[in-house]
């Protein structure tokens, strides 16, 4: 899985890595994407990854996080990237976020909303901050529904929480044997026009 992922990263977004940092009187408002998506490779996923008590699996916080405004224009990580992975067969796009944020503090960066089309299946937060260096902090819940022969479905839940120390113009890959994440956090240039 990890290979694929790489693959079409490099493929897409090697130029974008070796482009030269954004002046850092620009860097205040960024522009945020990010697609999560189910491994289908059941080979991968063991018993430890589960969440011990799914009744009372839930993201702390949820309730505060913001809903992310969509943005209009080109996605860098949509079509090219979810096509490919709906394409292979091993992979379901759950989810394509795609939002602008200014930069804050830990203490108080809100955290976005992370929802899937299907309700209940997939819910989380992406959080963006500032922390000496730039941060990304995903923590999401995947609620995967299992049919058991002769009784009612039951639910596998999986949980993926990582924070990581970010650099802009690259995407950034978060990995879990279920879930994969993908995020790309780019400098918006302000407008030279306004003050």
């Amino acid at each position: 899985m990890r290979i694929v992922i790489l693959a079409l990263l490099g493929f897409f977004y090697g130029p974008l890595a070796l482009s030269a940092p954004a002046d850092k009187d620009k860097e205040s408002t960024y522009e945020i994407e990010a697609i999560v998506f189910e491994n289908r490779l059941p080979e991968l996923v063991g018993d430890e990854l589960l969440v011990r008590d799914p009744a009372k699996a839930m993201i702390r916080g949820l309730e505060n996080a913001l809903i992310p405004e969509k943005i209009e224009g080109d996605s860098f990580l949509q079509p090219a990237i979810t096509q490919a992975l709906e394409q292979d067969g091993h992979y379901r796009v759950l989810a394509h976020l795609r939002w602008l944020q200014t930069v804050d503090a830990k203490s108080i960066a809100k955290p976005m909303r992370v929802t899937s089309v299907s309700p209940g299946e997939l819910e989380g937060t992406i959080r963006f901050f500032m922390s000496r260096h730039l941060h990304l902090d995903v923590n999401l819940l995947f609620r995967e529904t299992v049919a058991a022969a002769g009784s009612e479905p039951a639910a596998n839940v999986y949980q993926i929480s990582e924070q990581r120390k970010i650099k802009t113009q690259e995407a950034h890959y978060f990995d879990h044997p279920r879930l994969g994440v993908l995020v790309r956090v780019m400098p918006v240039e302000k407008d030279k026009g306004k003050k």
